[in-house]
């Protein structure tokens, strides 16, 4: 399994993801909170590698990272909010008239963080 990380300044999303590209858990944490968390994660699953979007905030997650031992790999996440709006409205079709509206103009009614860290992973795991 992998752990992958969508980095944010305030909050990270977190999925993880068999090497099948099965999400098994997916959650938005405080940013504060990222190294608890993800030494949780490494502990409750046996996650192989650790995977966080190459942004200026997963360059200084990746240094924390480092600095209490935890092995990373950046990897690029360019369009990945956009990809993750568009995974989230699969996951959870509008109903009504909503429908009829393009997924370009909807936004989703919670932050996508989650599903933009499951985007990560399955690039890397492609």
């Amino acid at each position: 399994m992998i752990l992958a990380i969508d980095p944010g300044k305030d909050k990270c999303g977190l999925a993880v993801l068999t090497l099948e590209k099965k999400v098994i858990e997916r959650q938005i944490v405080k940013r504060s909170e990222i190294i608890t968390t993800t030494l949780a994660y490494l502990h409750k699953y046996q996650i192989i590698t650790v995977v966080i979007g190459a942004s200026s905030n997963g360059k200084k997650l990746a240094q924390e990272f480092a600095d209490n031992k935890i092995k990373c790999i950046l990897l690029d996440e360019k369009n990945s909010t956009l990809e993750a709006r568009k995974l989230y409205w699969q996951e959870n079709p509008p109903q009504g008239l909503w429908k009829f509206i393009p997924t370009s103009l909807r936004v989703p009614p919670v932050a996508v963080d989650d599903y933009a860290a499951v985007i990560i992973g399955e690039r890397y795991l492609t």
